[in-house]
């Protein structure tokens, strides 16, 4: 498994992107509005715009140098990031991914000099919210705009 830098793996990542978006719709017309307020498409025509360095990342996972998933990592303040774009592949699941990506965008939020690192998911990613808790994060109250009323908001302390 190797991770990199995504700005020049465009394609790998609006593939991955389209993937999760794909596969959170069919959770009802709360996660819709919740993707219509985050306007991928505009998102996508400059990755580097909300996710460039130096306040920012975008690593794509490697397996085989096969696409296997992503994160983010974007700005809100001064002291506080958010992780975003989480996702990894179904057939990548159980390899610790997830973990991986995770532990990266935390130690470079770290170096960049954020104290607090937020995000946004739902009740229905249960392993999602599973992993976040076991890397510390706990709830708090709505920090953005995330129209969906079933959203759960949670931040680390870094």
């Amino acid at each position: 498994m190797e991770l990199v830098l995504a700005y020049n793996r465009q394609k790998d990542i609006l593939n991955l992107f389209t993937e999760y978006t794909n596969s959170i719709l069919q959770q009802g017309e709360d996660v819709k509005q919740c993707l219509d307020s985050q306007h991928l498409d505009e998102e996508m025509k400059d990755l580097r715009e909300k996710y460039g360095l130096p306040q920012g990342r975008l690593y794509l996972a490697l397996v085989d140098g096969q696409a296997a998933g992503c994160v983010a990592l974007t700005r809100i303040s001064d002291d506080c990031c958010e992780l975003k774009r989480l996702y990894v592949r179904p057939q990548f699941r159980g390899c610790c991914l997830s973990k991986i990506l995770i532990e990266q965008v935390i130690n470079d939020a770290r170096s960049i000099g954020y104290k607090h690192m937020r995000l946004d998911t739902f009740p229905f990613m249960t392993a999602a919210v599973n992993l976040y808790e076991s890397f510390g994060f706990h709830y708090i109250e709505k920090y953005n705009d995330n129209p969906a009323k079933s959203a759960l908001f949670m931040q680390l302390v870094l």
